[in-house]
């Protein structure tokens, strides 16, 4: 076996140790993923790693791609959070619009000497129909900041999780107090 690896040209087995150096460890980087590229037995990688001294490259390879997606995980998690953050400012934002003007926008046909299309504006309170729509969004936004809750739950155990609801459970306190003041600094 060991003459069948010589035969193959030297600039073939540098190729090869070049592939092993790239991507050993990786999900490309099988001995039979880079055995297939080249068109050579899983063996033959072997022997080449052994003379070129890469046969370490596989365990670092994982190591780096653990550490790969270490960091990966770790972006999605701050970007969930920041979407969590955004999703309850939304929430929050659509409250305070719940009981305030609402601009309808009607098209009128005129007939006569100015026959045509114009778009009418006309500026109402809110009322039963823009109250549940409005809080039909509330409620999609507040279900969707759990729903991050939950996953950050599951992706970093336990008490991230709890931290995030208790950051959430906070945050509606202080918005129900904020609520309550604007009422009462209405009333007076």
């Amino acid at each position: 076996m060991a003459n069948r690896t010589r035969q193959i040209p030297d600039a073939k087995r540098a190729e090869i140790a070049d592939d092993i150096r790239a991507t050993a460890g990786t999900p490309e980087g099988s001995y039979r993923k880079i055995a297939a590229r080249h068109d050579v037995s899983n063996a033959t990688v072997q022997k080449i790693a052994d003379e070129h001294n890469l046969r370490d490259r596989w365990q670092a390879g994982q190591q780096q791609t653990a550490a790969a997606t270490s960091v990966k995980q770790t972006n999605a998690a701050a970007l969930r959070a920041a979407l969590q953050v955004d999703l309850l400012d939304d929430a929050q934002w659509l409250r305070s619009k719940l009981r305030g003007q609402v601009v309808h926008l009607n098209v009128v046909k005129a007939e006569g000497e100015q026959a045509g299309e114009y778009v009418e504006q006309t500026v109402l309170p809110a009322g039963p129909r823009d109250w549940r729509d409005t809080m039909g969004a509330i409620g999609v936004a507040s279900s969707k900041s759990v729903e991050l809750s939950r996953l950050e739950a599951e992706q970093a155990g336990e008490g991230a999780a709890s931290g995030l609801l208790e950051q959430f459970e906070k945050s509606l306190r202080e918005a129900r107090v904020r609520r309550e003041q604007a009422a009462a600094d209405e009333a007076t």
